[in-house]
């Protein structure tokens, strides 16, 4: 194997590298439950306004409630963290890529 082929093998072992890391950080939510969906148009409206009354309340009707399950509350709650801790645009993507996952092409 020539030096330009070993070269050309290895910029393509890292660019296939590359990819699969960056599909895999931006792998999404998947169908979540309908009352998970509820919850993120929820918090999506919160952030949207930055509002810390509404994610309260939020933050009080999840931890109460029994019909989410285990994966998507912790999902719902890491987007409650960063809206409180005032990271308003990332929770309001997340929440907002929660919804755009669910939709069927």
């Amino acid at each position: 194997m020539s030096k330009n082929q070993s070269l050309m093998l290895g910029l393509v072992a890292v660019a296939g590298i590359v990819l699969a890391v960056g599909l895999w950080l931006n792998r999404g939510y998947g169908e979540v439950s309908p009352q998970t969906y509820q919850y993120s148009q929820a918090l999506y409206s919160a952030c949207l306004n930055k509002n810390k009354e509404h994610l309260s309340k939020i933050e009080v009707l999840l931890s109460a409630s029994e019909d989410v399950p285990e994966a998507e509350r912790e999902w719902l709650e890491a987007i409650v963290a960063q809206a409180q801790s005032d990271d308003w645009v990332s929770a309001s993507k997340d929440a907002r890529r929660m919804m755009e996952d669910q939709i069927k092409y």
